[in-house]
């Protein structure tokens, strides 16, 4: 399991950006996270034709299933689409991870217990460097 932004674990944060200037800000190699949607959708284009690790926020199963096709690597949903789109991803195979949001360490045991891949924690996201 994928444990993103506990205290006793060694992570990598993702960083939030809305623009491919905020790209630019970021540490190198490090994956960019951002929400799925229309208005990023050259967010999506840029990570994917520039090897950029990336991540999508997903607020709906339509979403994931939509989000798979710009090979992200990490499909991030909230308790109500995680089950689905863990379905999703077995049953079809995804490249993609998928992570539950949380704001609570006790989700890891939720997540632990839907065998979503993993969790990204609140604190796994940096939202200071953009």
């Amino acid at each position: 399991m994928i444990i993103i932004g506990h205290p006793w674990i060694a992570y990598k944060p993702f960083y939030f950006i809305k623009s491919r200037e905020d790209i630019a800000k970021t540490p190198a190699n490090s994956t960019v996270i951002f929400s799925f949607s229309e208005a990023h959708l050259d967010l999506c284009r840029y990570c994917q034709e520039n090897g950029i690790s990336f991540a999508l926020i997903c607020d709906t199963k339509e979403d994931v299933l939509l989000a798979q096709a710009f090979a992200c690597d990490f499909i991030v949903c909230d308790k109500a689409v995680a089950p689905a789109a863990q379905k999703f991803a077995d049953g079809y195979l995804f490249d993609a991870k998928i992570l539950l949001y949380s704001g609570a360490k006790e989700d890891i045991l939720w997540a632990a217990d839907h065998e979503i891949d993993g969790i990204l924690l609140e604190e796994g996201i940096d939202y200071g460097s953009c």
